[in-house]
């Protein structure tokens, strides 16, 4: 049974994203959840262009969640965020993030065709591991110098070192704890950053993945 009209009306995905991205509420969004402000603030800051690899959008509980520990994913053609949120903005920044993984796959070759965010992020892992070792951690360069996600890799900064402690040390470096796992989660919260409203704070931090992403604006908005 549906508690309202508008419950029943989120079910059967009266909801789009640019009028052509269906919305499939799979499980109830928690009633403080305007989902329809949501949408109107994705569509006034992203270019249309940017959803090019995104066909719909799910919002439910996902086995998917518990085997990855993550609460939202992009996959084939598919965002999946968890119908579990605090907030509008919690929720406003897991979309913001997905789509920015989405936009990742669609320009690939603006992105990273130049190698730019590819040194700047590399560079700045460099000295995040001789800061880490100076504090004792054992510290093996050699994960420092990976593109990609590495679990043992992300478990040495979340157990080893702690994400509260690893803010302190990568202060002008990494937009966030996260940012630092991987290349992909690198631009995807600076994406996610600058069009929620942060671009001054990448601009200053990471000014090439800032450079790169407003290339790419300018060139697709």
């Amino acid at each position: 049974m549906f508690r309202n009209a508008e419950q029943a009306r989120q079910q059967v995905g009266e909801y789009t994203l640019f009028g052509d991205i269906y919305i499939f509420i799979k499980d109830p969004l928690p009633d403080h959840i305007n989902l329809r402000e949501i949408l109107t603030r994705v569509e006034s800051v992203v270019p249309r262009p940017f959803l090019y690899e995104v066909e719909s959008i799910f919002i439910g509980q996902f086995e998917e969640f518990y085997k990855m520990n993550v609460n939202a994913f992009f996959a084939n053609g598919a965002i999946h965020v968890t119908n579990q949120q605090d907030t509008d903005e919690d929720m406003l920044d897991d979309i913001m993030h997905e789509i920015a993984h989405a936009v990742e796959i669609g320009f690939a070759l603006d992105i990273y065709g130049n190698q730019h965010i590819r040194d700047e992020f590399l560079g700045k892992r460099k000295r995040l591991a001789k800061i880490l070792s100076m504090e004792g951690y054992d510290v093996n360069t050699e994960d420092f110098l990976e593109l990609d996600f590495s679990q043992e890799f992300d478990n040495f900064l979340y157990i080893d070192v702690g994400y509260p402690e690893l803010r302190n040390h990568i202060s002008g470096l990494f937009p966030s704890p996260y940012s630092v796992t991987s290349i992909r989660e690198y631009f995807a919260i600076g994406f996610e950053k600058i069009f929620l409203g942060y671009s001054s704070e990448i601009r200053t931090c990471c000014p090439l993945l800032f450079s790169q992403i407003s290339n790419l604006y300018k060139k697709y908005k």
